[in-house]
């Protein structure tokens, strides 16, 4: 692949950020959030100073739900003016500012809340609908390449097990990346969403370099990481939620009809309704006879055991 070949217009990044103050990260590092925030807004911004015709979406999930941070849902209604500021393009502050605002509204929602588990796979599921719904505005001459980015500080949630694999499966149907940032704690099902769409995973250990992991790793297209020096790949973690508990298992029972997954034998599939015969208990084996036992007995030893 040379220059010629790479195109880097026409890109829709929507990026899925875990706004949930609960979180433990930032628990145990005050203002954190904060710095988080700040390194996104430049990622987004570095996204769109790229080419002229550079999209950004932003998604934010929390405890009680996903909203959107940008564009802002009530932009038609409103008829707010943003004017340039202190030298920054008007693009710039009014990004910014639309997303400082609606992410008061949203962080207002969660202050009674003490869930530290947020709906990452509806966020997914939000995002893909945008792109969807941008890609059916477009002309017939019009492209545009979109990709995804979650970014949390939350381990894995089999809960959402199923909402997951939805998302991801038809991320890859629509040949669209998802790329996880996560911080601090690994996440085996964004990782597989990641090997699944051709997406890349990245764990970050220190906040104050988050930024730099966004430009060096995210910030390429995926035709441009190819000629990039890129770490390794880790191994995938492939185990899969069990349908009865929500925990990951890597041995289990599995319907023939509808593939749901069951840590413990059901006679009845509580997805499907398929009725199934209970496992049959395998016979004893028989022990073989030790050499040298059960021969027929000689002529001499006959004849010296009636002797005796």
């Amino acid at each position: 692949m040379t220059e010629e070949d790479i195109d880097e217009s026409n890109q829709l990044l929507v990026v899925i950020v875990d706004v949930n103050p609960n979180q433990l990260l930032y628990a145990r590092q005050p203002g954190s959030f904060s710095r988080v925030m700040n390194s996104i807004l430049t990622f987004m911004n570095s996204h769109l100073m790229l080419h002229a015709t550079n999209r950004v979406a932003l998604v934010a999930t929390h405890a009680t739900g996903c909203s959107y941070l940008y564009p802002d849902p009530d932009e038609a209604e409103s008829k707010e003016l943003f004017r340039q500021q202190d030298g920054q393009h008007e693009a710039f502050y009014q990004f910014e500012t639309v997303v400082r605002r609606r992410l008061r509204t949203v962080i207002n929602m969660d202050l009674h809340s003490v869930a530290t588990e947020s709906l990452m796979a509806g966020g997914l599921a939000m995002a893909l609908t945008y792109i969807n719904r941008v890609v059916s505005s477009l002309g017939p001459a019009d492209r545009l390449s979109p990709r995804l980015l979650a970014i949390s500080s939350t381990g894995d949630s089999a809960a959402q097990y199923i909402n997951y694999m939805n998302s991801f499966f038809t991320a890859q149907k629509l040949n669209i990346p998802v790329d996880c940032c996560m911080l601090g704690q690994d996440s085996g099902l964004l990782q597989q969403g990641c090997d699944i769409t051709g997406g890349v995973y990245l764990k970050v250990e220190y906040i104050e370099r988050l930024l730099e992991y966004l430009i060096w790793m995210f910030l390429p297209s995926v035709p441009v990481r190819k000629m990039l020096g890129a770490p390794p790949p880790i191994r995938v973690d492939y185990r899969a939620a069990c349908f009865c508990h929500r925990q990951l298992v890597d041995i289990g029972y599995v319907c023939s009809v509808c593939l749901s997954i069951f840590c413990k034998f059901n006679p009845v599939c509580t997805t499907c309704h398929a009725v199934f015969q209970p496992p049959k208990i395998m016979p004893a084996m028989k022990k073989k006879k030790e050499a040298g036992k059960g021969k027929p007995a000689t002529t001499a030893a006959v004849a010296q055991k009636s002797a005796k």
